[in-house]
C-alpha cells in the first residue's frame, strides 16, 4: 500500500498548493534548466541559422564545447545538418575536436550531397566507417536514438534512394556484405543468434533493403534485371522460411519485381527489347556476337521459372510476344471474327497436305508457315480434338456383343487411339528431352499429361494380357456373364482404367483454354480453387475420421450374428456413411438400432448433429469462403494472371521441334534422316570433339527455340551492355523527376523557414556592418570637415598673422603695395573629401566658395567670374567683408553637422524600436498559444528579402 505522505502528494488539492517537480521516472530527455547558458544559446543559434551568434560563442576565452548536446541530445552539427545549413557546417567542421556522429547519416538522409562531401571529407571519417564498420567506430555507450548500430551509411544511402551521394560513397570504398543464407552454420552466425536473435533478424533485413534498392542494383550490377530476378527470388525462399518478418521480405521482393519492370518500361525500341529478353544468364554481358533474327527469349524464360508475373505481362514483353506469335500471317489481328474462323476452318482442312509438305520441304515458304508458333498450336489443338472425339466414339459405340467376352480384340477405333496416344508419348518425350527433367516436372500440365498417358499404356497392358490369357485357354471360357467374372480379371481393370484416363484426356483440354481472353482467366481461377479445396480436404479428412472412429467403436457392439450390415458398425461403412450425408443421402433413421439402450441411441444422435454442425455449416461455408477469396484475388490481378499463364503456353510453341502433330509425328522426315546420317558418319570418323560442340550447339538452340534461322549475320549494334546503360540512365532521370514533382510536404516547409530565418540573421549582420561602415564615413566626413576649417583659419592667418581681425588703424596704415603683395598669394584648395575637390580663383575680387552638405557628401559651388578692378579696393573693407564671410561659412556648417546627427540617431532609433516592437509581438503570439506557420514568418513585400539571390532562388 502507499503510504500517507505518497497519497498526499499524489492528491489533487497538495500537488496545487506545491511548488515540488513531479519526478520523471525515466528521464527520457535532458534537464533543460539544468544547461550551461552560453551553449543553450549555441545550440539556439544553431538552430535559427544564427552564424555570427555561433561565431562568437566559440571565440574568446569562454569557448563553448562544440559537442554540446540540447535537451533531444543533437549537437550543434546535426542540427546544422538537419536544417541543411551548409555555412554553419562548414563552421563547425573548422573546430577542433568536432564529432560527426549521426550528422552524416542526416546529410544522407536529407540527400543534401555538398554537406555528406563535406562530412566524408572529414580527417575523424575513414574508408572503413562507410562501410559495414560503422558501428564499431562509435564510442562505446553512446546509441543513437534515430538509427541502430548496424544502419551505416552506405546502407542508408541505399534505403533513401540517394544515387548521387550512394555513387560518392562507392567511389570512396563503401561495400555492402551479402548476408549468409539463413541456414549457415558458421561460427559467427550462431554466435550472433545465441547474442541477440532479434538483432541478427534485424541486421539482415536492413541489409537485404540496402541490396533490394534500385540505387544499389542500379550502381552496382552489370546486369540489374538479372539481378532483381534471383534477389526477388531469394527474398520470397526468405520469407518462407522466417515468417516472422514474411510481410517485409515480400515488400521487399515485390520492390525488385517493380525495378525490373520499370527497367524494361524504359525501352524505346523493338530492337532494345529483344536484346533484353534475348540475353541468357550464362552469356557474356560484353559479347558482341548475336544473331538478332533468331528470338531465343532466354530472359523471358527465365522471368517465368522465377515467377515474374509483372515482368511478363509488361506490354513492352506481350508486344513482342504476340508478334512472334502470329509469324507468318501478317495482317491476321485486323482481321474481323468471322474471318478468323473461315480462316483457321480452311488450314484445319489443309492440315493433312501441309504436313506432308512440311515432311518433304521442311525449308519451303508453306515449311516456314507450318512452324509458325500459332499454327504450330492449331495443328496440336486439332489433334488433340480429334483425338477426343474417337475416345467419345469408343464410349458411345454399341458394346453389347462384347459384354460377356474377355479379353476382346481391339476395334479399328482403338486402333486410331492406340497410334494417337502413341503420337503424344512420342511428343512427351521430345518435351522432356528438351526442356530436362527439372523445367519439365515444374509444369502441372506436364503431370496431368503423364498420369493421362501412363493409365492409357496401363489400359493397352492390360488389353494385351487379356487377350493373350484367353488365347492361350488357361483362364477359363472365353465368354461368361460378368457376374461371374473373377474380380481381378485384366479387361475388367482396363476398362476402369480406360474411363479415368478418358476424364483426364477431357479435363486436359481445358489448357488450352488459356489462349482466349475470356476463357483464360476462368481456368486460373479453377486451378487456385483446387488448391483450396485440397486445402480443406486436409481438415476435412481428420474430422471425418475422428467421427468415424467414434461412431464405429459405439455402434460396433450391436453388431448382429448373421452379418447384416449397417451404417456405422465397420469403419469403412462408417466413413462412406458420413461422406454421403454432406449430401443428404443419409437419414436420421438410419442409424438407429434393434434392442438398443436409449443412451446409446443419444449419444450417437448427439455426435452425428455435431459432425454435420462442423461439416456442413463450418467446414463447407469455410470452403465457399476460400474459393470466393482466391476468385477475387484472381479477379484483382486477372489480367496480369492470364497473360503470365497465356506466355508459358506460348513458349511451348516458340522453341524448335515438335512442328508435327499426333499422329504425323510418327512419321520419318528426311530431314531427321539427315541429322541422323551425319550424326553416323561422324561418330564413324571418330570426330568426337567436333560431334560435340555440334550436338551442344544444336541442342542449345532447339532448346531455346528460334523463328527464323536463314540469315547467319553476326549483329553488329550497340551491344547488351549499352542498352543496359541506357536503361539505367532513363531510369535515374525519371526517378529524379518524379522525386522532384512530389507536392510540397512538412520538411519543405520547415526548410523555408529556416532558410528565411537564416537571410533574417544574415541581413541583421550586414545591417550591422553597413551602419559601421557608414558610422566610419561620418567620422571622415567629420575630419575632412574640421581640415576644412583648420585650412580657412590657416588662410586668415598667413593674411592676418598677429590676428583674425585687424584694427582700422593698423589697416589704414598698410600701404596699398602691401595689399596687393598679400592678396597675390592665393589661397590652398578646400581638402573636404574624394568627391569634392575644388580650385580657388587667383583673382583677389574672387568671393569665396560656398559648401552645402548633404548626407555626408560636400558639393563646392564654382565662384562667377568679376571684372577686375582698375584701382586697388580699400583693404579694411576687404578684410571686414572676409571675416563675415568665413564667421557664416562655420556657423552653417555647424548647423549642418548637428542636423546630420539627429538625422542618424532618429534612424538608430527607429531600427531599434522596430526590432523590440517585432520581438515583443512575437513573444506575445507565443505565450497566446498561437502556431505560426512558415507564411506568417515571411517579411513584408517591401523588405529587403526580396532584393537578394536567396529569394530568387527560394
Amino acid at each position: 500500500m502507499m503510504s500517507s505522505s505518497s497519497l498526499q502528494c499524489y492528491s489533487p488539492n497538495s500537488s496545487r498548493g506545491s511548488n515540488r517537480s513531479v519526478p520523471i521516472p525515466l528521464e527520457p530527455l535532458k534537464q533543460g534548466h539544468r544547461m550551461d547558458p552560453h551553449e543553450r544559446i549555441f545550440l539556439d543559434a544553431a538552430e535559427r541559422g544564427d552564424k555570427a551568434t555561433m561565431i562568437r560563442c566559440l571565440q574568446g576565452p569562454n569557448k563553448v564545447n562544440v559537442n554540446c548536446t540540447n535537451i533531444l541530445g543533437r549537437s550543434a552539427i546535426q542540427i546544422a545538418v538537419d536544417n541543411e545549413n551548409v555555412e554553419i557546417v562548414e563552421l563547425l567542421l573548422q573546430q577542433d575536436g568536432v564529432k560527426i556522429g549521426d550528422a552524416l547519416l542526416y546529410a544522407i538522409r536529407e540527400g543534401v550531397y555538398k554537406i555528406v562531401e563535406m562530412l566524408i571529407d572529414h580527417h575523424s571519417i575513414s574508408r572503413d566507417m562507410l562501410g559495414m564498420d560503422w558501428s564499431q567506430n562509435q564510442p562505446p555507450g553512446e546509441e543513437s536514438a534515430d538509427y541502430s548500430a548496424d544502419i551505416s551509411p552506405v546502407i542508408l544511402a541505399a534505403h533513401c534512394n540517394q544515387f548521387e551521394i550512394l555513387q560518392l560513397l562507392l567511389s570512396r570504398g563503401a561495400k555492402i556484405d551479402k548476408p549468409h543464407d539463413i541456414t549457415c552454420t558458421c561460427t559467427r552466425c550462431r554466435n550472433q543468434v545465441i547474442r541477440d536473435s532479434l538483432r541478427h533478424s534485424l541486421r539482415r533485413i536492413h541489409t537485404y533493403r540496402a541490396l533490394a534498392s534500385p540505387a544499389w542494383i542500379s550502381l552496382t550490377s552489370s546486369d540489374p534485371i538479372l539481378t532483381s530476378f534471383k534477389l526477388s527470388w531469394e527474398l520470397e525462399c526468405l520469407a518462407s522460411r522466417e515468417n516472422e518478418f514474411k510481410d517485409t521480405y515480400m515488400q521487399l521482393s515485390e520492390q525488385c519485381k517493380t525495378f525490373a519492370c520499370d527497367l524494361l518500361d524504359q525501352c524505346r525500341t523493338t530492337e532494345e527489347v529483344i536484346e533484353v529478353l534475348n540475353r541468357d544468364h550464362h552469356d557474356n554481358i560484353n559479347g558482341d556476337e548475336r544473331y538478332p533474327d533468331r528470338f531465343t527469349l532466354d530472359r523471358l524464360k527465365f522471368a517465368i521459372k522465377y515467377e515474374q508475373k509483372q515482368f511478363v505481362a509488361h506490354p513492352h514483353c506481350q508486344q513482342l510476344l504476340t508478334s512472334i506469335w502470329y509469324a507468318g500471317l501478317p495482317g491476321w489481328r485486323r482481321r474481323n471474327s468471322i474471318m478468323k474462323f473461315l480462316t483457321c476452318v480452311g488450314l484445319i482442312f489443309l492440315m493433312p497436305f501441309l504436313s506432308f509438305v512440311y515432311l518433304i520441304f521442311p525449308r519451303s515458304r508453306i515449311g516456314q508457315l507450318v512452324r509458325s508458333p500459332f499454327m504450330k498450336f492449331l495443328y496440336h489443338s486439332t489433334s488433340f480434338g480429334v483425338f477426343l472425339f474417337l475416345l467419345a466414339s469408343a464410349s458411345a459405340n454399341d458394346k453389347e456383343g462384347n459384354a460377356r467376352k474377355r479379353g476382346p480384340p481391339p476395334t479399328a477405333l482403338e486402333g486410331l487411339i492406340v497410334i494417337f496416344v502413341t503420337g503424344f508419348i512420342w511428343a512427351e518425350c521430345k518435351q522432356l528431352w528438351e526442356e530436362g527433367l527439372k523445367a519439365y516436372i515444374r509444369q502441372w500440365w506436364n503431370w496431368l499429361d503423364f498420369i493421362m498417358l501412363s493409365l492409357y499404356l496401363c489400359t493397352f497392358s492390360l488389353r494385351t494380357v487379356a487377350f493373350i490369357q484367353i488365347q492361350s485357354g488357361d483362364y477359363g471360357p472365353s465368354e461368361l456373364d460378368r457376374k461371374y467374372w473373377p474380380m481381378e480379371d485384366p479387361t475388367l481393370i482396363s476398362e476402369g482404367l480406360f474411363a479415368v484416363a478418358n476424364v483426364f484426356s477431357f479435363a486436359r483440354i481445358i489448357y488450352l483454354f488459356l489462349a482466349n481472353p475470356n476463357l483464360g482467366p476462368l481456368q486460373i481461377s479453377l486451378g487456385c480453387m483446387l488448391i483450396d479445396i485440397a486445402k480443406f480436404l486436409f481438415i476435412f479428412m481428420l474430422v471425418l475420421a475422428s467421427f468415424a472412429c467414434g461412431l464405429n467403436q459405439l455402434y460396433s457392439s450391436y453388431q448382429p450374428p448373421d452379418g447384416s450390415t449397417a451404417p456405422f458398425y465397420t469403419l469403412d461403412q462408417s466413413v462412406g456413411t458420413l461422406i454421403w450425408s454432406l449430401f443428404g443421402l443419409t437419414q436420421l433413421k438410419d442409424i438407429n438400432i434393434k434392442d438398443g439402450q436409449p443412451f446409446t441411441k443419444g449419444i450417437g444422435e448427439l455426435l452425428f448433429m455435431v459432425y454435420h454442425a462442423m461439416a456442413i455449416i463450418v467446414l463447407i461455408n469455410m470452403l465457399i469462403a476460400m474459393m470466393s477469396s482466391s476468385f477475387q484475388d484472381i479477379e484483382a490481378h486477372g489480367d496480369r494472371e492470364w497473360k503470365f499463364a497465356r506466355t508459358k503456353l506460348w513458349t511451348s510453341y516458340f522453341d524448335e521441334g515438335s512442328t508435327l502433330s499426333p499422329p504425323f509425328n510418327l512419321l520419318v522426315s528426311p530431314k531427321s534422316v539427315y541429322y541422323c546420317i551425319v550424326a553416323i558418319k561422324d561418330s564413324v570418323c571418330k570426330c568426337r570433339e567436333r560431334f560435340h560442340r555440334k550436338s551442344e550447339e544444336q541442342s542449345k538452340r532447339t532448346a531455346n527455340g528460334k523463328v527464323n534461322t536463314d540469315s547467319s549475320t553476326v549483329y553488329t549494334g550497340p551491344n547488351y551492355k549499352d542498352i543496359m546503360r541506357r536503361l539505367v540512365s532513363r531510369y535515374i532521370l525519371q526517378f529524379k523527376k518524379q522525386s522532384s514533382q512530389d507536392g510540397v510536404n512538412e520538411d519543405d516547409l520547415l526548410e523555408i523557414k529556416q532558410d528565411i530565418s537564416s537571410l533574417r540573421f544574415e541581413l541583421r549582420e550586414d545591417r550591422k556592418r553597413e551602419s559601421g561602415i557608414t558610422t566610419a564615413h561620418m567620422e571622415r566626413i567629420k575630419k575632412d570637415i574640421m581640415k576644412m576649417l583648420q585650412n580657412n583659419n590657416a588662410s586668415s592667418s598667413q593674411l592676418h598673422p598677429t590676428s583674425p581681425v585687424p584694427s582700422l588703424s593698423e589697416s589704414r596704415s598698410i600701404s596699398p603695395v602691401t595689399h596687393y603683395t598679400q592678396n597675390d598669394q592665393r589661397p590652398n584648395a578646400l581638402q573636404l573629401s574624394p568627391h569634392a575637390q575644388h580650385e580657388t580663383q587667383a583673382q583677389v575680387e574672387q568671393q569665396p566658395p560656398h559648401h552645402d552638405l548633404n548626407l555626408g557628401k560636400l558639393q563646392t559651388h564654382q565662384p562667377a567670374q568679376v571684372s577686375k578692378r582698375d584701382s586697388p579696393p580699400d583693404h579694411y573693407e576687404l578684410t571686414q567683408t572676409r571675416f563675415d564671410t568665413q564667421h557664416d561659412q562655420m556657423a552653417q556648417q555647424q548647423k549642418l553637422l548637428e542636423e546630420l546627427k539627429r538625422d542618424i540617431i532618429e534612424s538608430v532609433r527607429a531600427e531599434v524600436r522596430g526590432i523590440l516592437t517585432e520581438n515583443a509581438s512575437l513573444k506575445a503570439q507565443l505565450q497566446a498559444g498561437v502556431t505560426l506557420s512558415a507564411v506568417d514568418l515571411l517579411p513584408p513585400f517591401n523588405s529587403e528579402l526580396y532584393h537578394t539571390h536567396l529569394y530568387t532562388q527560394l
